[in-house]
């Protein structure tokens, strides 16, 4: 199941690399046995890619929109409404980051 979203911004690019490491550091220190770091790397200074048992996305940044992409497996799609939910609060938040 592919999941697509966009969010505007108007946020200094080293600033949203900034937040993303940071929620990304508080997701590994409240979930340490998920290895949340290992999967996650800046593949160019403006896009991330992640997987994790069979799932897969990126992120990327641009002076204007953050996008995301998934690849969600199978067995997560009862969990598609939670996992959008998810993505756009932590979206919001990355649009709003000082």
């Amino acid at each position: 199941m592919k999941l697509s979203f966009n969010q505007p911004h108007a946020v200094d690019l080293d600033a949203l690399k900034a937040h993303a490491q940071r929620r990304l550091a508080h997701y590994a220190e409240r979930y340490p046995h998920l290895g949340l770091a290992e999967h996650f790397r800046w593949v160019t200074d403006r896009s991330v890619s992640g997987s994790y048992k069979g799932g897969s996305g990126t992120l990327s940044v641009d002076e204007r929109e953050i996008r995301v992409e998934l690849d969600v497996p199978f067995f997560a799609r009862p969990f598609r409404a939670r996992i959008e939910d998810f993505v756009r609060r932590e979206l919001a938040l990355a649009a709003a980051a000082t």
